[in-house]
This record gives structure tokens, sequence and C-alpha cells, in this order.
């Protein structure tokens, strides 16, 4: 066993994937990186590998010792503490009149919190909830608050919600943080729930804030009257998206400024746009359609690495389930699979609960995952500067993000996206999310990607088409589903479509398209025995010269009584293409009509995926990482610091619908890495790995693996 291993054969409750850490791994890690803290400081925290215990502290706890709730995080494992400062409720000695006081404080709880933190070698990071207001606030100042179209504030448990545009946000909101942070001195700064919120903690859709404010403000900036309605039936919607990107962004602007003179150098977390480090949240929602999306994590981290290249980031596994029961907590393995997406995707640890440590009423899924905080400690160095190296990108436009539903195919994308996500993880091809606008801005290089996959992106601007056709030019093959490029950067229809290498030149009518099939049998794009059926819509057109049917239609079959269900003889198939596909400069552009991946997330049906593992298998060099053996495996790529390789297989056999258990080890896997040399290292199973080359790869045999598997190849 190495130094960074994880031991076979150990109690079920320090599990991670069945194993517990060894003691020399615990002792490196928690040693390790509590020295490494206390020796830099806290300055620069974020650019070290870093692991964070967020404490969402309630009223009552400042009754607690704050060494206790320190000590605990870094026994933990963890490197940073998120910790309350003030907002809804002040956990400090405030003098501002309108700040709620924490009626159970009884010393300065901030200031010895960041003491007791420090002392113990963690960054704290101070939270801040301007969002809401308690009832004596409101009562004072009703106009600060949001107003619904039913003349009804937002409130919910005696909490009031904020408008953006009042003078609570606007004005008191950076009373509380000059207050605050002229004082205390946090190393980092995350605010929660400012912006826009439609929705109440029950889930109820409140609709937008119609109060004097929200439209004298939106009359001053577009001359417009504020939207009679929500959605784009009202002619004014376009514009008021646009109002509240800009009012929430200068808000934040205005924080960012104040934080920088009375804290400079500390980042302030924010999930979209972020200078130093981004924050997002990984939650079950029980009201959320069945089952739950079991790649949230995985989502999370590879939209915010494509948004902000380069940056570090963390999605907080929350503990509770859901908002009515804060105390009701996940199960360990469901943390475990969260945190092995985010670490395969090259994201930091982060974990979120109600309370301190000790609060917890259920202590037994603690251990599972300290024992993994720990393990990363220990391996921190592979970890510190990791880059996605996946050459295949999955397109995200925000384009497509904001204004689809001003389109009449909105419905199919949210499965469109989701489908073509779970396509390329069950293909075990390492990808990375693909932001369009990033993209113009020549932040993110298309040179890095041979393949790129538009699922059903209806909306794109012309600088990212033209971006996208040059990438193909040069040799790229880009795989674009539905009715993708049909509408332009805000939503409106596009005479023709916006991408020229596309084969498709101008969409017409869509067709239902119910009980169509393909026939992979026939054509040059030959991937399975069986029929591809085709369901919903089909989004044909004009086509460009040079286009070729990969895939042709098979004869329609009746499908009603069983006595009649066959195609006539001497029908002929349509004559459309079913995946069409045309060269363009050196590359390729493939477009399959119809939704192919919506198909595969709601149907699951294996055809669809291997679609796409085809066409990317015949029109792009072969994937330098391959993964053979049975299980429900994603295989995910990182370059280290050093220039090592460190690839993740991530194993779901744990999870039934909406359940996660500990996963059955999975046996009889390999790895195959081009270019490696002989050896490798399993940092999970703790043990070396020798190579054997074949055809043009060298193979590592994996020891069984659990939740998760880490293989690092050498530079």
């Amino acid at each position: 066993m190495g130094d960074e291993g994880i031991q076979g054969g150990a109690s079920r409750r320090f599990v991670l994937q069945g194993l517990t850490l060894t003691s020399a791994a615990i002792a490196a890690g928690a040693a390790g990186s509590a020295v490494a803290q206390t020796a830099a400081g806290q300055k620069g925290w974020w650019e070290r590998d870093y692991r964070i215990v967020q404490t969402n502290l309630r009223e009552i706890d400042v009754l607690e010792d704050p060494r206790v709730i320190a000590r605990a995080v870094k026994d933990f494992g963890g490197t940073a503490i998120v910790s309350n400062i003030g907002g809804i409720v002040a956990f400090y000695p405030t003098k501002l009149e309108l700040q709620y006081k924490n009626p159970y404080l009884k010393t300065d709880f901030v200031a010895e919190m960041i003491k007791a933190s420090h002392d113990e070698g963690l960054a704290y990071l101070g939270r801040f909830d301007t969002s809401k207001a308690l009832k004596p606030v409101y009562d004072a100042h009703p106009d600060w608050f949001v107003l619904n179209r039913d003349g009804q504030p937002t409130e919910f448990a005696g909490t009031y919600q904020a408008c953006p545009n009042g003078p609570w946000l606007q004005d008191y909101a950076l009373k509380m943080l000059r207050e605050a942070l002229t004082v205390y001195k946090p190393d980092g700064v995350f605010f929660n729930g400012v912006g826009f919120g439609q929705n109440d903690y029950a889930g109820r859709a409140r609709g937008n804030c119609v109060c004097n404010n929200c439209k004298t403000r939106f009359r001053e900036m577009y001359g417009l009257e504020l939207p009679k309605q929500e959605g784009f039936g009202d002619p004014n919607w376009r514009q008021y998206l646009e109002f509240q990107d800009r009012v929430v962004a200068d808000l934040f602007k205005r924080m960012h400024a104040l934080a920088d003179e009375l804290i400079p150098g500390a980042p302030i977390f924010r999930h979209d746009d972020y200078e130093y480090v981004g924050r997002f949240e990984l939650q079950r929602r029980v009201r959320r359609p069945a089952p739950e999306w079991q790649y949230q994590a995985g989502e999370q981290a590879r939209w915010a690495i494509g948004r902000n290249p380069g940056k570090p980031m963390s999605s907080t596994s929350t503990a509770h389930i859901d908002y009515p029961w804060r105390q009701v907590t996940e199960t360990p393995d469901y943390h475990l699979n969260r945190f092995a997406q985010q670490l395969a995707c090259g994201a930091r640890l982060d974990l979120y609960l109600m309370g301190s440590l000790a609060d917890q009423d259920d202590q037994t899924w603690l251990p599972p995952v300290s024992a993994l905080f720990k393990w990363e400690a220990a391996n921190s160095r592979h970890y510190a500067r990791t880059t996605p190296i996946g050459r295949v990108g999955l397109y995200e436009s925000e384009a497509t993000q904001r204004y689809a539903a001003a389109t009449p195919w909105a419905s199919y994308r949210n499965g469109s996206f989701r489908g073509a996500y779970s396509a390329l993880v069950d293909s075990r091809l390492p990808f990375q999310s693909v932001n369009g606008e990033r993209v113009v801005e020549g932040k993110t290089k298309l040179s890095d990607y041979d393949v790129i996959v538009a699922s059903h992106m209806l909306c794109m601007s012309d600088a990212e088409a033209a971006a996208l056709d040059a990438w193909v030019a040069n040799g790229g093959l880009l795989i674009a589903t539905g009715m993708t490029a049909g509408f332009d950067g805000a939503g409106r229809p596009r005479a023709t479509t916006a991408l020229a290498s596309l084969p498709i030149e101008a969409y017409g009518e869509p067709q239902k398209a119910e009980g169509w099939s393909l026939d992979p049998t026939k054509g040059p794009l030959r991937f399975s025995a069986n029929r591809v059926p085709v369901d919903a819509l089909y989004f044909g057109g004009r086509l460009r010269p040079g286009t070729t049917d990969l895939v042709p239609f098979a004869p329609d079959e009746r499908w009603g009584p069983p006595e009649f269900s066959y195609a006539i003889p001497g029908d002929t198939p349509r004559k459309i293409p079913g995946v069409a596909v045309r060269a363009h400069g050196k590359g390729h552009a493939v477009h399959i009509p119809w939704l192919n991946e919506w198909q595969y997330y709601r149907d699951g049906l294996p055809m669809h995926q291997q679609l796409i593992a085809a066409l990317a298998a015949r029109y792009a060099p072969a994937s330098r990482w391959a993964l053979t053996g049975d299980g429900p495996l994603e295989l995910n790529a990182l370059r280290t610091g050093d220039g090592g390789t460190l690839l993740h297989v991530i194993n779901y056999a744990g999870q039934r619908n909406g359940r996660y258990d500990m996963p059955p080890k999975l046996h009889g896997l390999r790895l195959g890495v081009q270019g490696a040399g002989a050896g490798a290292r399993a940092l999970v199973g703790g043990q070396a790995l020798k190579g054997v080359a074949k055809d043009g790869r060298t193979w590592f045999d994996l020891p069984p693996v659990g939740a998760f598997e880490a293989v690092l190849i050498p530079a």
C-alpha cells in the first residue's frame, strides 16, 4: 500500500467506495494541509488546492464555542470554513438600527470565529445574506421590497424578499457590508440570494416585481413599461431580461468595489462571472420531476469551468434533502458521487451543512465524506492546478439559455441537453463544456477540440456561428441536432441557418415524426442492427449542395392492431435524410434533423447514444483514452500542474432513480492511454499499475472500482 492509497477490507461506516483511508494517508493529508495553510497564511488561499466546509449557522449556533467549530472543520479535512457575518441576521454586535441582531449573541461571535479559524489554519469566508429582511423593516419601508402582481409582498417564514432596485439592497446592504468589513477581515466573501428570484422557499412562483422602484428604473433605462406578463408573449420581455442582468451586475459591481476597498485581495464568490473563484450549490429538490438528475454535479462544474476558464470553482454539496427538511440528510454515497464528478472535472471539494458538524442529528454519513476530504488532502498536489483536456465539447450558448423560450420548440431543449450529456458519459468520451460567448471573446480555443456537439441549440449569434464554421473548416467535427442555429442571438427566426457549414441551409416547417424510424443497416454509417426510432418532430428544410444521407429512413410501418403492423410491400421510404453530413473545408458538419438526444434522455435506448459515438468515431481522431469493461461508468481527463494526466473513472451503479447507495465494486476494467509509458498509479486503490502496449495504446488493468478511481499517468 502506498501513502496515497485507500486500503480494502475496512468497516462499512468509514467507506470511500467500501474502503477506508490508511492511517498514513490521513496523517499526510491533515498535517500537510495544516502546515501549508499556516506557513503561507490565508492570502491567495484559492490559488492552492482547497476544501470548503460551509457551516450555515442558525441563530442558536452562536452559543457554541467557535474554537470547537473550527477545530472540527480542520479535523474533518477542510482548509476553509464559510461562516455567517450578517444580512438577515447579524452574528456580530451591529450598530445599524435596521439590521436584526442575533438575540442569542453574548460575545462578538464573528471576531471569535475568525480568530479560531485562523488559529486552526483555515481560511475564513464570511457569508452575507442581504436578499431578505424581517417584518419590522418591511413595516417601516414596504417600498424597499418585492411587490407581486397581486399587490402582496414575497414573504416566507417572516422574511420579506428585497427588490434589487429598492433601497434595502441598493443602499442599506452596502451599509451592512461597510460596517462589518471595516471591523472584520474575512479571507473571502460569499453573498447569498441577490437577484430577481421568482420563487419562494416553498417553490411557489410569485412572478416578477412590479414595485415603483422597478417601474421607474425600467422606464429610465428603456423608455418602456414593465412587462404585463411573464414570458416572451409580452413585447418588452427581452428588454426586461437584459434589465435584470444590468441591475444585478451593477449591484455586484458596487459590492465588489466596497470589498476591494476594505478587504483588498479577498475574493468575492459568484456563480456566473467571478474574478477569482466561483461557487455553486448542489441540492436535491423533492418537487422536481423524478428521477433526480444524476449528473448535476458534473454539469455545474463543466459549465462553470467552460464559462470561466482557468479559474477555480466548487459546487457545495448540500447535506439536507430540501428546504422543508433542513435536518434530514443525504446518504454519504450521494455526496461521494457528487464529489467524484466534481474532482473529475477539475473542481474543488465543498460541503454545506445546517449548523456545525456537531449539530448533525445523523452522524453516520460524516466519516465517509471526511475520509474523502482527507484522501484528497493526501493527493492535493495532483489536484491543485488541474486543467480539463477532453477533446469533445458539449456546446452551450447563453443566447439559447436566455432566449430559447421565445421559440416554439424550447420545451425540447432541456431534455436534448441532458440527453447529449448522458450520451457522452455513456460513450465514455471525456468531454468539456464549450461556452459560445467565451469562444467569441477568444478565451476558449476551439482548436482544443476534435468534436463539438450542439444539441438542439436553437439560438446562436452570428459571431458564434462564424467561429464554429472556421473551426469546422480547420478540421473539426460539428454534430448539430434538432433546430440548431435556426434563431438569432435574441431568439428571432432566421431566414437561413447561421452555420454555413451545416448541411441544412434553411429550416422549413417541422414535421410530426411519430412512428418514423431509420434503418442503420443501410447507408454509410452502420452502428446498430436495430431500427432507430424517431419521435416528436423532424426539422428538415432546404439542403446545401454536397450533403450526404448517412442513415436512411426505413419504410413506414403501421402500428395499430398487430395484424396490420408491417410495411406495405413496395412502399418506399421517405427520401429526406435521417442523418445528414457535409464536408466543409478540412472538417465535417453533421445535422441530425430530429431530437435524438431528447429521446435518449427520455427513453435510454442504446441506439441513440450509439449514433453520437459512431459519428465521433467516423469523422474525428480516435480518443486518446479508452475504457473497457462492464458497468455504468464515466471517464474524464485532466492535465495536472506538472504535466501529467489524471484520469477519473466514476461508478454510477449505486444509483436507482433518486436513491444513491454504495455502488458495487466493478471488476475487470481496463484503461487504454495513447502515448503513455508503462507505469501509472491508482490513487484510490493505492497501487502501482503496470501497462501493456497494444494497438497503439498502453493498457492498464484497474483494481476493483467502487465510488471512483483516479489514475495518475506521469508526464
